[in-house]
């Protein structure tokens, strides 16, 4: 009697050994669904905006409408084209865009119009305080965008992609626009004043304007290796006389006029504008024409303008 007790506890003894063994194995097996931390798990979330707001997310948005052109370019470049459902009549890049819904334009956007629309989440930017305040009223979080500079805008690219579950693809195009800048700098930083052509940015033609300090152009043409003939302007946008801009003289002239009719002036023109001829970029032949959006509008694109300004400023590089 007592050898079939051993021979019964021994049995279960070599069971419970092989129960063992085969749950070690079935933990290394790699097609074994192991339980981990998802996108949702992160929700309900608190992040501060680009305005110092503090912002309750409670879930990972589905619906999401844009109130500025360079929101919509940062949502699309992190993959949320199927969620966004309301744009602004000014949202005109990427492709894809003219097919969502328009909730009015960029100063003044219709509220009743994004209610109709039913977001979970909707990007502002610092002009929307008052469409915010009402939003608000109406339980509609939103996050504010607003970037100053190049640096600030790869901020604006993360907080967008954490508000929206986007983490990966906002770290993978931060890094990727980072490292292209940073190319850039490399070649650029060490230049001596003498090796940075003086730059001039029209703005608009009549009366002149042009960008100085806590610009986005201004900024690009310092870290292309240009000297920006309005950087210690007291104002960001400064108009100047043309006496201003022959004695100023710059190297090189870039433009990028919107609009139509006088407004939409070609480098042909700039060349003949009477009592310009001593200029040097005139004499040279050094007037170039950027679309405004990639110099002026806070989204990812502002790397392909740096990248421009840059073969245009020091086509030495590429000789």
């Amino acid at each position: 009697m007592k050898s079939h007790i051993k021979l019964i506890n021994l049995l279960i003894y070599m069971c419970v050994i092989l129960l063992v063994i085969g749950c070690g194995k079935q933990t290394e097996n790699p097609n074994l669904t192991i339980p981990k931390n998802t996108v949702d798990n992160v929700f309900p979330m608190t992040l501060t905006d680009q305005m110092g707001r503090e912002v309750v997310i409670e879930k990972i948005p589905e619906r999401i409408v844009s109130l500025a052109p360079n929101n919509t370019e940062i949502l699309f470049a992190l993959n949320l084209e199927d969620k966004i459902v309301g744009v602004t009549t000014f949202c005109d890049y990427p492709l894809g865009v003219e097919n969502k819904e328009k909730i009015g334009d960029y100063e003044e956007p219709n509220i009743e119009k994004i209610l109709s629309l039913n977001p979970d989440l909707v990007f502002a930017n610092d002009i929307h305080q008052k469409s915010i305040e009402e939003l608000e009223k109406l339980n509609i979080v939103s996050v504010v965008l607003d970037s100053k500079n190049i640096n600030e805008v790869f901020d604006s690219i993360e907080l967008a992609g954490k508000a929206t579950g986007q983490d990966d693809e906002a770290l993978a195009l931060t890094n990727d626009l980072k490292e292209r800048m940073k190319k850039i700098e490399d070649k650029t930083a060490n230049l001596k004043a003498d090796e940075r052509p003086k730059v001039y940015y029209e703005l608009w033609p009549s009366p002149i304007m042009t960008c100085g300090p806590g610009t986005f152009v201004n900024d690009i043409i310092q870290k292309a290796g240009g000297q920006n003939i309005a950087f210690d302007a007291k104002l960001a946008y400064p108009q100047y006389s043309q006496e201003v801009i022959l004695a100023k003289n710059p190297d090189i002239i870039i433009f990028s006029h919107h609009g139509s009719g006088s407004y939409n002036i070609t480098g042909d023109e700039i060349l003949s504008r009477q009592g310009w001829s001593n200029v040097n970029a005139v004499k040279n032949k050094k007037v170039y024409y950027i679309d405004e959006n990639i110099v002026q509008r806070a989204t990812p694109r502002l790397i392909d303008g740096l990248e421009q300004f840059f073969k245009i400023i020091h086509p030495e590089f590429f000789e």
